[in-house]
């Protein structure tokens, strides 16, 4: 049939009439095709239960079965369903020809056929017949490796959440210690020892925080993070994060300013810890990035068209945690790297203190999972806003 295919194709013939399955033998059979050849489609069955063709030349008109009625069978059969069907057949009117493709064929070709035409088409089909068993085995080897990564990720996803579980009992055993080490030693100064227990207690404590992240970014990834939304007045929230980490500013001499921008308390349909951790991670990361003696500026705000439109009511509202502060700015080169998990931009913070690049990949997916958003915008040498907005939860 073609000199250049170098892939033998096997191909059925099926014709009551032992002439023209002689003319096709003749025609196609090659060093590439071979054909073999049944008189009915009892025939053909027979045959089929010892080889499976590549494609199947099937005459309409046949005794006892014809030729739909033997597509059809096929069709349903798992083995033969993706075998290619062309018809061999004297009646070309439309309905035969619809009836053919309904019945599963692929093609058809009139009696008596055009040697070029047969070739092209048997050609056409036994190629998309290939073409489409590569896709169906490259689809194949996809799903087995995703089904395999993600058993390595569940396997990671384990390891993580087992391995953090068991350093954070130990942490907390040190962090016990050294508080029960105080008391002992209180009153009674140890200059040489004083700087050293200093230093494990802020070890200890980067180590807590970092264990701490890592569970709380395995929980959210395997889906174990239960979101409890309630209907909460978010400024007392918000006010609470502010005072705890205006003790870490006061360290470094960095203020933290924080106002509500509502005319009524804002209400949101929240998980209040997953808030606060939002709150707590952007003002946090603010703090260690400010240089000392500088000042961070936060402020809640219902947002929403009448920002640019003063005439109109508030329509598409949403709230919004903005944190603002005065340090180094972030280039525009590492703004990919803001949210993602473990990464690190060239900022190092101000005090010495550790960064895992966790915090803001958490409130991304925190922020995510209440339905809202988290951005920033920054300047070098300019400082940072980042924020987050939440939907609005009307009281009315």
């Amino acid at each position: 049939m073609s000199e250049s295919q170098p892939i033998c194709h096997t191909i059925l013939a099926v014709d009551d009439a032992p002439t023209n399955l002689s003319v096709l033998v003749d025609h196609l059979s090659s060093d590439t095709c071979r054909v073999l050849t049944a008189e009915s489609a009892k025939s053909a069955l027979n045959r089929l239960d010892h080889v499976v063709p590549d494609l199947i030349l099937l005459d309409v008109m046949m005794p006892e079965m014809d030729g739909f009625a033997l597509c059809r069978q096929l069709k349903r059969h798992p083995v033969f369903k993706d075998i290619p069907v062309i018809f061999l057949t004297a009646k070309s009117e439309g309905e035969d020809v619809v009836q053919g493709f309904e019945s599963g064929g692929v093609d058809y070709v009139t009696k008596p056929f055009r040697k070029a035409e047969l070739n092209m088409r048997i050609r056409t089909h036994l190629e998309l017949k290939l073409a489409r068993q590569k896709i169906r085995d490259y689809v194949h080897t996809l799903e087995d490796r995703n089904h395999r990564l993600s058993e390595m990720l569940d396997e990671k996803n384990e390891f993580i959440g087992v391995a953090t579980h068991d350093l954070k009992n130990p942490l907390s055993v040190l962090t016990l210690a050294m508080d029960l080490f105080r008391i002992k030693t209180r009153g009674h100064a140890i200059p040489e020892i004083n700087p050293l227990l200093e230093q494990i207690d802020q070890t200890v404590k980067r180590m807590s925080a970092l264990v701490t992240q890592l569970l709380e970014i395995n929980r959210l990834e395997v889906g174990r993070f239960e979101m409890n939304l309630v209907d909460s007045v978010l400024g007392p929230l918000c006010s609470e994060i502010v005072e705890q980490n205006r003790l870490l500013a006061a360290r470094k001499s960095i203020r933290i300013e924080f106002e509500e921008h509502s005319e009524s308390p804002v209400v949101g349909r929240v998980d209040g810890g997953g808030f606060c951790q939002m709150v707590d991670n952007l003002l946090s990361n603010a703090v260690k990035y400010s240089p000392p003696g500088t000042q961070i500026r936060c402020r809640l705000e219902i947002v929403g068209t009448r920002e640019t439109l003063p005439d109109l009511i508030l329509i598409d509202r949403k709230i919004r945690f903005v944190v603002e502060d005065e340090g180094p700015g972030i280039v525009k080169e590492e703004y990919a790297k803001v949210f993602q998990k473990f990464a690190r931009t060239s900022n190092m913070p101000t005090d010495g203190e550790s960064a895992s690049g966790l915090g803001l990949s958490i409130a991304k997916r925190l922020a995510r999972e209440m339905k809202g958003d988290i951005g920033f915008v920054s300047q070098p040498g300019k400082g940072s806003v980042f924020y987050f907005e939440l939907p609005y939860r009307s009281q009315s």
